[in-house]
């Protein structure tokens, strides 16, 4: 049996043998609306572990990630007000839009305004959690911790993939975030 010299394979990048894009998301969702520190990122992370272990949810979340209704607990438990004051889910309890409603609607929140992201869930090519920093007419720019740059909106659904489009973007698993006093009244904090 052959085997692959080291040279050949590549090395495992930094948090490729973990599940933990959930608690990345979350992290650099809030770094990104508060253009925190890195000493308040570090300390928010470390706020996330904590919460996991107490709980004893750390192992089961290194390995399998975090579920939708985790994630709603950890935004409301540990990062709660003081760092994020407007959590929406705009399409919760919605069976799925649309891509172009779902585009729209993502577009429109991130229409400029400073301090506000969108955590998106991922099916399909990745499971995977992430932050959307812009969205154009063709893509999404991302603030990612996988560092996946760019989805093209042509390789995009939100049903289920099939030829080219293999990003299936969940809409009841996207988090419309922000820390304006203006949206106070436009978005429920769940």
């Amino acid at each position: 049996m052959y085997t692959k010299p080291a040279s050949e394979l590549p090395p495992f990048q930094q948090g490729g043998l973990d599940s933990l894009c959930g608690l990345y998301s979350i992290v650099n969702a809030e770094r990104f609306i508060n253009h925190s520190s890195d000493e308040e990122s570090q300390q928010l992370f470390d706020d996330l572990i904590h919460f996991l272990s107490r709980r004893g949810l750390l192992s089961k979340m290194l390995i399998g990630g975090i579920i939708h209704t985790q994630m709603l607990t950890i935004l409301d438990k540990v990062v709660g007000k003081q760092r994020i004051s407007n959590v929406h889910i705009p399409f919760r309890g919605v069976p799925n839009p649309d891509l172009d409603t779902f585009w729209r609607s993502m577009q429109y929140f991130l229409d400029g305004t400073p301090g506000r992201a969108i955590i998106l869930g991922l099916n399909g090519f990745h499971d995977h959690w992430t932050v959307i920093e812009t969205i154009t007419n063709r893509s999404i720019m991302l603030y990612d911790s996988a560092l996946i740059k760019r989805l093209p909106r042509t390789s995009c659904t939100t049903v289920y993939p099939i030829g080219r489009r293999v990003h299936v973007l969940l809409p009841a698993q996207t988090y419309f975030l922000s820390n304006n006093v203006e949206d106070a009244g436009q978005y429920d904090m769940w």
